[in-house]
């Protein structure tokens, strides 16, 4: 008796083998032309962060005090809601 495997036991390596090899051939082009263009973005990401370091400082202050003001009102939200000290149930069977 032949067990056969569904999809979801399949590992990433025999779903890609079960491709057409033109498909196969035109993702690994497509990615090969992708990480040129990548490396690039990336190391315009880290002149950027180089030649403007003080306004990524103001940057990254600006975000942890808006995070802790929100964190801060939350936090107040959340204690001042009113809960009810008894809460009665009723079932009719």
């Amino acid at each position: 008796m032949d067990i056969q495997s569904t999809s979801e036991d399949r590992t990433w390596k025999e779903k890609i083998a079960s491709l057409p090899r033109a498909k196969v051939n035109d993702a690994r082009v497509a990615i090969a032309g992708l990480k040129p263009r990548l490396n690039a973005l990336t190391m315009k990401a880290n002149d950027n962060l180089r030649s403007n370091p003080a306004k990524w400082a103001g940057i990254a202050a600006g975000a942890g005090l808006g995070i802790g003001l929100i964190g801060r009102f939350l936090q107040h939200r959340a204690k001042d809601r009113r809960v009810p000290a008894i809460v009665i149930i009723e079932a009719a069977c």
